[in-house]
């Protein structure tokens, strides 16, 4: 990697990753690219030696790693990284940016190229991706593809993404920097998650879809969403989809109403099997 300026700039968030932060790191510095990169790490006041493992990457990387380290963790409940990537998108000087959580890691050190260099060719496409595989710290489950569907497509469009009949992991996705670090003051919502920044993005342009396991996200008891339980994690995308399509003006009606549908339905027809608890009406 050059000391140019960035053509990808990495957004890394982190609060209390001392035992994966490292492996997050590296995993970009070891890209096989032509393109400049730069890594911006917000760190959320850890209180596990997050900080420490980060000051020394700082260090022995000063012209690639810039770290900001908060005097006061800045996480509402529910959603610990969203005011962190609101500001750490304001810190963005590539054309292109992707977004990391301390826990997961980059697995094939090609990804950046091959991603910039179909974005560097195809202009009407604002982000590129790929599979990630999930892996379990507690070994209860054998690692997979996350969300991963048969007969998948290699273009995918704004109307796919709203519809919910897709959906690529935050590790995955390379992004076209459209809004020119300008983040919308939705970002700092609870709401607000890698749905709605890829759909947001999605707006101006296609997303290329590559067959290919080049990343990992890590699921553990500290992690925010994957500690959730079936139904709550469920429940939480309604809620936010719900808020996309007001926060989109409405311009998407009937793609949003139809995913709404569709995971509500599949939440009830999963309380009928038994798969979750019971489902039981605020009104009864």
């Amino acid at each position: 990697m050059s000391n140019n300026k960035a053509k990808l700039s990495v957004i890394i968030i982190t609060y209390n990753h001392a035992k994966y932060i490292a492996q997050a790191i590296e995993g970009i510095l070891k890209q096989k690219t032509e393109y400049p990169i730069e890594i911006i790490i917000m760190e959320d006041c850890s209180t596990d030696g997050t900080q420490d493992i980060i000051l020394k990457y700082t260090e022995k990387y000063p012209d690639i790693i810039r770290a900001y380290l908060n005097p006061k963790n800045m996480a509402i409940k529910n959603a610990p990284a969203q005011r962190a990537y609101f500001e750490g998108y304001k810190k963005i000087t590539g054309d292109y940016f992707a977004v990391l959580e301390g826990d997961d890691y980059w697995s094939s050190p090609n990804k950046i190229q091959k991603q910039l260099l179909f974005l560097e060719k195809n202009k009407d496409f604002v982000a590129c991706s790929h599979n990630t595989v999930k892996i379990y710290e507690d070994k209860s489950k054998e690692p997979h593809r996350f969300l991963y569907w048969e007969n998948m497509k290699s273009t995918y469009d704004i109307n796919d993404y709203v519809r919910m009949t897709c959906f690529f992991h935050t590790s995955s996705i390379v992004y076209k920097n459209v809004l020119n670090s300008i983040p919308p003051k939705y970002f700092k919502s609870k709401w607000c998650c890698d749905i709605f920044n890829t759909t947001l993005h999605m707006q101006y342009g296609k997303l290329h879809y590559m067959n290919e396991d080049m990343a990992v996200y890590r699921a553990h008891k500290g992690g925010c969403y994957s500690s959730m339980t079936e139904t709550n994690g469920r429940i939480f995308n309604i809620e936010g989809i719900r808020r996309y399509n007001r926060w989109l003006k409405y311009k998407y009606f009937s793609g949003f109403c139809f995913a709404i549908h569709r995971l509500c339905k599949e939440l009830v027809e999963l309380s009928n099997a038994g798969l979750i608890p019971k489902l039981i009406s605020s009104r009864s």
